[in-house]
């Protein structure tokens, strides 16, 4: 249990250097894991010609099934550790390079754990940066994240890949020690991969490309309930996500949309006019086999992020069919059971086996048929038993009368670190001074206080989050539609609140930071001759980023960018009697990132915020209070929920994302991600819908 100094943190708040050095004199120096790893073909034999690694970080060449693998000019390493798992404060670096023509397998030893953190509240992190050359092929195959109760991990991985490399990576976390009642009770769990396709000019030249075709990114805290991992009363303990990029990587993608459809038809069962009639003659027999040998519920939604120009409107049906060479196809898996999860990844992966000499996740398939084991049966009465009582008032008042003065320093602090002893790290200076004051580790920073606006700038405010505005937002319904329909919603009333509550707080934590964004880029007045090119650049990465990381979903990507379109029209007409503002939206309308579409409605809206002279926290709050109007909207005309159930609903949910979006505004666009990973594998199954009352 250490106390950082409130001397050392208070130097920084008031006089922060660029970056902050104080030492954390009380903190003990966090292990730092390196690891390296290069690939190289020779003689079509693939060859590991370095592997370098130091503590807690492990590399592990694997002799079983090396002649295999050689006999098929693969190689295969495993990623491992000389503990029993990660700490809070360890770092693993890794950096991988799979030269032309090679092919790489990695895999881990076994799930990596990741323990409690300490008071200090500093997470485990790790990060990978791989890059592969043109006929190279990287295959990334690990067995679950496990964080344990009060664990922080965070991950990021980049991928950067030649014109015709191929990649298959998955990225998998599991809800934690079921067994022992812990369920998704860990303090938080990020991760962000993203992958780069260089141009052929790009290849050429030896340039690597400024901006990702697809991210994958996901934050979660909260529990369950908040992730919606409860929905329709099935306990999903398992996530994961699957990139698929490159010509050797279109089997495993195929396989994965095929999977999506044949699990689709296993929920509906015989239900006519459910499903699309073209979708039975796509489920191939091994794929629906696949399905009927599960042990329990388990959704997956694709989505393709085009690797060029994508089309007007947003890009495809967001199926991933018809995936090119050079397009990145992400398929989200939400699962109940972990054993499901290497069946199907086995299934999906089986068509490398040529290429790898072994498929990936075979030596976790130990029979034909898989029971249930009785360890889930009364972890969540453990969970209960074990669960501490809830604070008293006096307590609460206590911790708010502590959080309440800090909130200035931590707003300061914001994107501060410390360095550790030894150079070992950064601590965020936010986490420093909440544990100096004896505020529970890993709690965020509290929200900004309420702003004070003008009358005009409230007027403004209401109008634009007025259901009258014509932007196009009761055409969607979230993904609310699909659940429904394919029996995931659940019934009552409080299906639809769960469900509402963990969509607006998911697009709140995703949307709000490019939004709250593009309003700082705009905020100075904008004058006769417009924007300067550096807003202009500066806006259209901001539109570029957001259009790679909503590439998992395509339902999701084509309502933002029909919302987009709808509000720059929209803010024309608002602003016609300011010539120069009236410009801009109409511009903006003629000029996203790409010239083949439309703007994102996020980065839009921020972009009006700043024209009408609201501030970025308004963008963002605009943002989490027209989510849960549109989706308990599409409940009223769904009947699923009753018109006045509904206002008790958007009061109750509304108020708490505004405070999750002011919050994930304040992180920035780096740590912009979605949290609720059920909702995201279940949205995009929205096109495989015969019959819709909604768009997406």
């Amino acid at each position: 249990s250490c106390l950082y100094s409130l001397a050392a943190v208070a130097a920084v708040c008031v006089s922060p250097p660029s970056p902050p050095k104080v030492l954390l004199t009380t903190y003990m120096a966090a292990r730092r894991g390196l690891g390296r790893i290069t690939a190289a073909c020779e003689a079509g034999v693939t060859r590991l010609t370095r592997v370098a690694h130091r503590a807690p970080c492990r590399l592990l060449p694997m002799a079983d099934g090396a002649a295999a693998a050689a006999g098929a000019g693969a190689a295969h390493c495993a990623i491992g550790g000389y503990g029993g798992g990660l700490l809070g404060g360890d770092v693993v670096e890794l950096e991988v390079e799979v030269e032309a023509g090679a092919a790489l397998l990695l895999t881990t030893q076994a799930s990596t754990k990741v323990y409690r953190t300490k008071r200090d509240g500093i997470a485990a992190t790790q990060s990978l940066n791989a890059t592969v050359d043109d006929g190279g092929l990287l295959v990334l195959a690990p067995d679950p994240v496990v964080p344990y109760e009060s664990a922080a991990y965070e991950q990021r991985q980049r991928f950067m890949l030649s014109p015709a490399a191929s990649l298959v990576a998955v990225d998998w976390v599991g809800a934690g020690r079921v067994s022992r009642g812990e369920r998704w009770a860990f303090s938080h769990f990020a991760s962000r991969n993203e992958v780069l396709r260089r141009s052929e000019a790009g290849a050429e030249a030896g340039a690597a490309p400024a901006k990702a075709v697809a991210v994958d990114a996901m934050r979660l805290s909260g529990g369950a309930g908040l992730l919606g991992l409860d929905l329709g009363r099935v306990e999903y303990d398992t996530v994961v996500s699957v990139l698929c990029s490159g010509e050797e990587a279109a089997p495993v993608a195929e396989r994965l949309r095929v999977l999506s459809s044949a699990l689709a038809h296993r929920r509906v069962g015989q239900r006519p006019g459910v499903l699309r009639a073209a979708l039975a003659e796509e489920v191939s027999e091994p794929a629906a086999a696949a399905a009927r040998a599960l042990l329990g519920n388990v959704v997956v939604g694709v989505g393709v992020a085009q690797g060029s120009a994508a089309p007007k409107g947003g890009g495809g049906s967001g199926g991933g069919a018809g995936a090119g060479a050079q397009d990145v196809v992400i398929a989200r898996l939400a699962a109940e059971h972990a054993e499901d999860v290497f069946r199907l990844l086995h299934f999906a992966m089986a068509p490398l086996a040529p290429r790898l000499g072994a498929s990936p996740y075979g030596l976790r398939i130990h029979a034909d048929v898989a029971a249930l084991c009785p360890i889930k049966a009364g972890a969540a009465a453990a969970a209960a038993a074990a669960a501490p009582p809830p604070p008293t008032t006096e307590a609460a008042r206590a911790t708010s009368s502590l959080a309440a003065p800090l909130a200035p320093a931590l707003s300061i602090a914001r994107g501060l670190s410390i360095r550790a002893p030894g150079g070992n790290g950064w601590v965020p200076v936010q986490r420093a001074i909440s544990a100096a004051a004896g505020l529970p580790p890993g709690e965020e920073a509290p929200p900004p206080p309420p702003l004070a606006l003008s009358p005009r700038q409230r007027a403004r405010m209401a109008h634009l989050s007025d259901a009258t505005l014509p932007t196009g937002g009761f055409a969607h319904s979230g993904g609310l539609e699909a659940a429904s329909q394919l029996g995931l919603l659940g019934g009552g009333d409080e299906a639809v609140r769960r469900f509402t509550r963990a969509a607006t707080h998911s697009t709140a934590t995703l949307l709000a930071p490019f939004a709250a964004g593009a309003c700082s880029l705009f905020s100075s007045p904008v004058g006769k001759e417009g924007p300067s090119p550096a807003q202009w650049r500066e806006w259209e990465a901001l539109d570029t980023a957001l259009h790679a990381q909503l590439s998992a979903n395509g339902p999701a990507r084509r309502a933002s960018a029909e919302q987009g379109r709808a509000l720059s029209r929209v803010g024309a007409v608002w602003l016609r009697q300011e010539a120069a503002a009236r410009d801009l939206c109409a511009a903006f309308g003629d000029r996203g990132a790409n010239p083949n579409r439309a703007p994102h409605g996020a980065t839009m809206l921020g972009a009006l915020c700043a024209l009408l002279g609201l501030p970025p926290q308004v963008a963002a709050e605009v943002i989490a209070y027209t989510t849960a109007r549109d989706v308990l909207s599409a409940a009223v005309r769904l009947n699923l929920v009753g018109p006045l159930a509904a206002v008790e609903m958007q009061a109750d949910v509304a108020e708490e994302a505004a405070a999750a979006a002011a919050v994930a505004a304040q992180r920035g666009v780096a740590n912009a991600a979605s949290s609720a990973p059920l909702l995201e594998a279940m949205h995009p199954c929205h096109d495989l819908l015969d019959r819709r009352i909604f768009r997406t």
